[in-house]
């Protein structure tokens, strides 16, 4: 909740007269206010510059410490990579489905990535495409989510920098797509990200949920999806008042 003083004391007065409310702290210049909280895991620091956002890192760590890898691992520079195949003989033994054990974890590291892909954008393609074979993985599924585990090896903190700024008038939304990108269903993607100004509010990397038939069905499919995602960020603002 963001407000003047009186009226978040206000505030938590008649939430607290009807609800037992626990008070984590307040954020802010004032004397009183904290410069750093953690809310469900998650940092969040003020200063005189901005607002910071940290991911929960435990996760990225629990992830690589599920795959078996230590620092000492040999790290990737990319979550994922798309529709990648090698040669059949490269390919093959790959389509073979993991033991029930295997499936088991590999569905809750995925369960785990989920989550943290919330606030990292950067695995949000990643992620995506290893939820999609949840229900029957393989061992090519397997690779790359040890592929994910590896660039989280190296990248278990991200922070995001909200810097002051005057008030934009407008938002802005951009969206791009590959035509067919995956090689199993022929299905695009759609990826996109809400601008307030400077500062990123959304971001999405979703699975196009019919086959498009041109590169320019798939970009339309795309901007759909990104004119729905600003109709609602703009109710959401008018509901806050901006």
């Amino acid at each position: 909740i963001l407000g003047k003083e009186e009226e978040l004391d206000w505030l938590r007065q008649k939430m607290g007269e009807r609800f037992e409310v626990k008070f984590r702290g307040r954020l802010g210049p004032c004397q009183n206010d904290q410069t750093s909280m953690r809310i469900l895991n998650r940092v969040v620091e003020w200063s005189e510059e901005g607002i910071c956002y940290e991911a929960d890192r435990r996760h990225a760590e629990i992830i690589a410490k599920h795959l078996g890898l230590e620092g000492e691992s040999r790290s990737m520079c990319t979550p994922g990579v798309k529709g990648a195949r090698g040669s059949d003989e490269e390919e093959e033994g790959l389509d073979v489905l993991l033991n029930s054990n295997d499936a088991t974890m590999y569905r809750a590291i995925v369960a785990r990535g989920i989550y943290l892909a919330q606030d990292r954008p950067d695995i949000a393609f990643a992620v995506k495409e290893l939820s999609r074979r949840m229900s029957c993985p393989d061992v090519r599924d397997w690779q790359s989510l040890k592929r994910l585990g590896r660039y989280l090896l190296k990248r278990e903190r991200a922070v995001s920098h909200f810097c002051y700024q005057s008030c934009p008038d407008h938002k802005s939304i951009w969206v791009d797509s590959d035509w067919a990108g995956c090689h199993r269903t022929r299905k695009s993607t759609s990826g996109g990200v809400i601008m307030f100004g400077s500062h990123a509010v959304k971001s999405w990397s979703t699975t196009q949920q019919v086959i498009a038939l041109s590169s320019g069905e798939a970009e339309y499919y795309s901007m759909v999806r990104g004119g729905s995602m600003g109709l609602g960020i703009r109710a959401m603002a008018n509901d806050l008042g901006v």
